[in-house]
C-alpha cells in the first residue's frame, strides 16, 4: 500500500514542486533544490529547448520594438506600441534576473520549506496557506490571460472594420498589407509569443508570491508555537516544581527563539533573493498606469477599445495589490509575535533573572518591524498600494 502523499504530508512542498516544475517546462531551467535527475541525452535535449524558447522570446521583442521604424503606424498602433514596448522587456528582464539569482533562489526555497519544520509545523495552516497560493495564483494568471483574451476581441473587431488581419502585438515584420501562408505563420508566432511571456510572468510572479506567502505562514506558526507554549505551561502548573517547570519552559522559550530567528532570516532571503520581482512590478505597475490612462483621453471610444484598456489597467492594479497586500501581512503577522512571546507563560514558572532577561531579549527583537521593501525604498503594505495607485494619477494630472 502506498504511503501518504506529499500534497497530504507537505501541502506547500507540493505547490512549490508543481510551479518550479512548470516553470522547467517553460524553459525557465529547473529552479527546484531537489536534484531532478535526467539522463544525458533529456539534459541535451533540455539545453536545446531552453535556447529555442528564450530566442523565440527575444527575437519576437527585437521584433516588436523594432515596429516603431514602420513608417504605416497608426495613432492607435503608435500608443499600444508605447505600452508594449515598456511592458514586455521589462517581464523578460525578470526571466533575465531569475536565471542569475537561481542558485540562491533554491537555497532560500529550501530553507523556506524545510528550515523548522522538523522543530514545529501546524498542518492545518500549512492548508490554509496553500488555499492563499491558490487563490492569489489563479488572480494573477486570470486577470493576465484577461487581458490577452480582451486584445484578441478587440483586435478581431478591428479585422471586420477595418479588412486588417488580426492583431493584438504591434511588430515590424509582419505589417498589415503582406498576407501568404509564411506571413501567416509569422503571424501566430506573434501571438503565440505573448500568450507564451504572459505564461513566464504569471508562473515568476505565482513563484515569489507563494514564497511571501510562506514567509507570513511562519510567523502565524511561530504565534500559534508560543499559544501552545502557554497552555502547555498552565496544564503543568499543578504537576511540576517550579525548578521543573522553569527549566522546561526555558528549552522550550529557546526553541521559539529558534523558530523566530528562522522566520526573520527567511524573511531577509526572499527579499534579497526575490524582490528584483516586486521591484520591477511596482515600477511597470505605476508607468502603465499612466500610459493607460493617457490612451483613454487620446484614443477613439469604442465600447471594446475602453473595455480592452480597462481590463489590462485592473490587471496592474491586481498585481500590483497582490504583492502589496501579502507583504503587508507578512509586517502584520510579525509584529504580533512579540504579544504572542509576552503571553507565552513565563511569569507562572517563577522565573529568574536569567529567564526574564531571556524573555525581555526576545520580545525587544520580535518588535523590530519586518518589511519588504520593492528597490528598497518602497515598503510592501496595503497603505503604500493606494499610495501608487494615487502617484499615478496624479502623474497622469501633472504630464497630461
Amino acid at each position: 500500500m502506498d504511503g501518504p502523499s506529499l500534497k497530504e504530508t507537505h501541502p506547500q512542498k507540493h505547490y512549490f514542486k508543481t510551479l518550479c516544475r512548470f516553470m522547467f517546462y517553460l524553459g525557465m531551467g529547473d529552479l527546484w533544490y531537489e536534484k531532478t535527475v535526467l539522463s544525458y541525452y533529456m539534459k541535451k535535449v533540455y539545453a536545446v529547448w531552453m535556447v529555442v524558447a528564450n530566442g523565440f522570446i527575444i527575437i519576437f521583442l527585437f521584433n516588436e520594438l523594432l515596429s516603431f521604424a514602420r513608417p504605416d503606424l497608426t495613432d492607435r498602433e503608435r500608443n499600444d506600441w508605447a505600452v508594449f514596448s515598456f511592458a514586455h522587456p521589462l517581464l523578460y528582464a525578470k526571466v533575465i534576473v531569475l536565471y542569475f539569482c537561481k542558485g540562491r533562489i533554491k537555497f532560500v526555497m529550501e530553507r523556506l520549506l524545510e528550515g523548522s519544520r522538523p522543530i514545529f509545523y501546524s498542518l492545518e495552516l500549512e492548508k490554509k496557506s496553500v488555499k492563499q497560493f491558490a487563490i492569489n495564483c489563479f488572480a494573477v494568471t486570470a486577470a493576465s490571460y484577461a487581458v490577452l483574451g480582451s486584445a484578441m476581441i478587440e483586435g478581431i473587431r478591428q479585422h471586420y472594420i477595418q479588412d486588417i488581419p488580426v492583431r493584438t502585438e504591434v511588430v515590424y515584420y509582419p505589417n498589415p498589407t503582406q498576407s501568404g501562408p509564411g506571413v501567416n505563420v509569422v503571424r501566430f508566432l506573434v501571438e503565440l509569443h505573448w500568450y507564451y511571456i504572459v505564461a513566464m510572468m504569471s508562473t515568476m510572479d505565482c513563484l515569489a508570491l507563494c514564497s511571501l506567502i510562506t514567509v507570513g505562514h511562519k510567523f502565524k506558526v511561530l504565534r500559534l508555537y508560543f499559544n501552545e507554549l502557554r497552555i502547555r505551561t498552565l496544564e503543568n502548573k499543578e504537576n511540576k516544581t517550579k525548578k521543573e517547570l522553569a527549566e522546561e519552559f526555558k528549552k522550550d522559550f529557546v526553541t521559539g527563539i529558534k523558530l523566530h530567528s528562522d522566520a526573520l532570516w527567511c524573511a531577509h532571503n526572499v527579499q534579497e533573493s526575490m524582490g528584483f520581482l516586486y521591484s520591477i512590478q511596482v515600477f511597470e505597475s505605476v508607468a502603465l498606469l499612466v500610459m493607460n490612462l493617457v490612451k483613454l483621453v487620446v484614443a477613439e471610444r469604442n465600447a471594446i477599445y475602453l473595455m480592452a484598456t480597462f481590463v489590462f489597467i485592473m490587471c496592474v492594479i491586481i498585481l500590483t495589490g497582490a504583492y502589496m497586500m501579502v507583504a503587508g501581512e507578512i509586517t502584520h503577522e510579525a509584529s504580533e509575535v512579540g504579544t504572542a512571546m509576552f503571553y507565552s507563560g513565563w511569569e507562572v514558572c517563577c522565573p529568574g533573572p536569567d529567564l526574564r532577561v531571556l524573555v525581555v531579549v526576545a520580545v525587544q527583537m520580535s518588535q523590530i518591524p519586518v518589511y519588504m521593501t520593492a528597490f528598497g525604498v518602497i515598503i510592501l503594505s496595503h497603505n503604500n498600494f493606494i499610495s501608487v495607485l494615487r502617484s499615478s494619477y496624479s502623474f497622469f494630472a501633472v504630464m497630461y
